[in-house]
């Protein structure tokens, strides 16, 4: 291939990247920046906040470059994925500091679990720009954590997630106060996350459904 070719793939940019190569590193932030910006944008819900996560995202990414590795059989997507998943990180990070100050600051009885706020802003998997490969793993591995659930509160996940109902909705189905519901829920989401791993399960979610109502 010769080096002349214009718009090489991301793979080969972070290949050159790697090697020393500033040219790469320009060129391979400048083609990262949009879709991790309007991601970022999508999480944060604030432009300015967004473009310091984005310089925070290609600043950690430097500093840990050393340990990037191909997975997948596509490394385009393994390199894209790679950079979304700092920024994602970076941005539930911040996020998570919001709602802990907004709950140091809420009205007794507001009750809405902080797993569930996240994840209803958390864009969809294909603006998460996953590969079908990656997606596919994710969505097993999210299947078998549910199985591994109480039958109670996997129902509770199912038919939030899955089914897309409220918890009050919930509540009415099954008969029982909708308190038990979210108890149940946050119990469950909490496994997921042990499950899974920091982050995951909240992506995980998205691939199961469009994400229920609280």
């Amino acid at each position: 291939m010769s080096v002349a070719q214009s718009q090489p793939g991301l793979a080969v940019l972070m290949d050159r990247y790697l090697d020393g190569d500033q040219r790469a590193f320009g060129q391979l932030h400048a083609a990262l920046s949009p879709p991790i910006r309007g991601l970022l944008g999508k999480l944060v819900r604030d432009n300015a906040t967004a473009e310091d996560l984005l310089q925070a995202t290609l600043l950690k990414a430097h500093l840990a470059r050393d340990g990037f590795v191909v997975r997948g059989p596509h490394p385009d997507a393994a390199v894209q994925a790679w950079y979304t998943t700092i920024a994602r990180n970076l941005a539930l990070d911040h996020l998570r500091a919001q709602i802990r100050e907004r709950k140091r600051r809420a009205e007794p009885g507001e009750d809405r679990d902080p797993v569930e706020e996240i994840a209803t802003d958390l864009p969809s998997i294909e603006e998460w720009q996953v590969d079908r490969d990656t997606a596919a793993e994710i969505t097993r591995r999210v299947h078998e954590a549910l199985a591994q659930l109480p039958a109670a509160q996997r129902e509770v996940v199912e038919l939030h997630k899955l089914a897309g109902l409220s918890m009050a909705e919930i509540s009415e189905r099954l008969q029982i106060r909708e308190g038990a519901v979210r108890v149940r829920a946050h119990r469950a989401y909490k496994a997921l996350a042990r499950a899974l791993g920091p982050g995951m399960s909240l992506v995980a979610m998205h691939l199961l459904g469009t994400g229920g109502r609280a």
